[in-house]
């Protein structure tokens, strides 16, 4: 898996220990999934236009009983403590939970979340280009929405998506589920859109070997902030991403191996700790 890039002023920031807790506690802004008190309630309806997306994500929020037979990695020196992932017949819904080690105002949790991750590639090295592609209010569900675009380097290959997230406030909590951006979604602005994924694309300076680029043909999923049991916040992730029948067979067996999906949402949480380092020193 790619790693994660510090800049020098990053790495300085880094060497103090209470930095270090502080950047766990940020982490869990943008990376967390799968926690008990996640499942203690639902919405009514989790507003994704794709309805398996939609209902599968709404079964894990329902019951602690979905998530039963997954398996469950546990950490104890980490700011995220599970990573949950469940075999479906069409590959693995993963999730990842966690606190930090610090107090984080809710609101900053959501603004990070729902309007910095196209800042990825400032330290992150996987993260090739992200797109900030449009935002607005969406005309189905009424909901705010972010659509971006995502080139990322999966060592052996590339792999590209577009997607969109809603937010949707839930009593004390907020849901920002996404999913894969299709004409239907995106209606108008499509083709407005493949001109600057294009755009974008051809500026990504890729590898000698192993630059084959491949579209991701499933994304789905969804960020929980809520109020933590130890710290102010708990972020959780649940997210779906799969490779098609089209793409090369390592990244079909990619999309499908445990330790893959696992490092994975590990190097992005700890990716997304270093953006929040960037954005709390300003």
């Amino acid at each position: 898996m790619a790693s994660t890039r510090a800049t020098a002023p990053l790495r300085r920031q880094l060497t103090s220990p209470s930095r270090r807790q502080l950047l766990q506690g940020l982490a869990a802004l943008a990376a967390c999934s799968a926690v008990p008190s996640v499942a203690r309630g639902a919405p009514a309806s989790v507003p994704c236009r794709d309805p398996e997306a939609a209902r599968l994500l709404l079964d894990s929020l329902k019951t602690d009983s979905f998530w039963v037979d997954a398996s469950v990695k546990t950490f104890a020196d980490q700011a995220y403590e599970t990573v949950h992932l469940r075999d479906l017949d069409g590959g693995y819904l993963a999730r990842i939970s966690g606190e930090g080690t610090e107090n984080y105002e809710h609101k900053t949790v959501v603004e990070t979340v729902f309007n910095t991750l196209h800042r990825l590639p400032e330290v992150e090295d996987g993260a090739k280009t992200v797109v900030r592609l449009g935002d607005g209010i969406d005309p189905v569900n009424g909901l705010a929405y972010v659509d971006s675009f995502y080139f990322v380097d999966l060592s052996l290959m590339y792999g590209t998506y577009a997607q969109r997230m809603y937010l949707l406030p839930d009593g004390n909590r907020t849901l920002m589920p996404f999913e894969r951006l299709t004409p239907a979604i995106a209606g108008k602005f499509w083709d407005r859109y493949q001109v600057l994924i294009k755009r974008a694309s051809k500026k990504v300076n890729k590898r000698a070997l192993f630059n084959a680029v491949y579209p991701v043909s499933d994304i789905f999923g969804m960020y929980v902030v809520e109020p933590g049991q130890v710290h102010t916040s708990r972020v959780t992730l649940i997210a779906r991403l799969k490779f098609g029948e089209k793409s090369g067979l390592i990244a079909r067996i990619g999309s499908d191996m445990p330790p893959v999906i696992r490092a994975g949402l590990r190097s992005g949480f700890d990716s997304c700790c270093a953006l929040a380092s960037q954005l709390e020193t300003g």
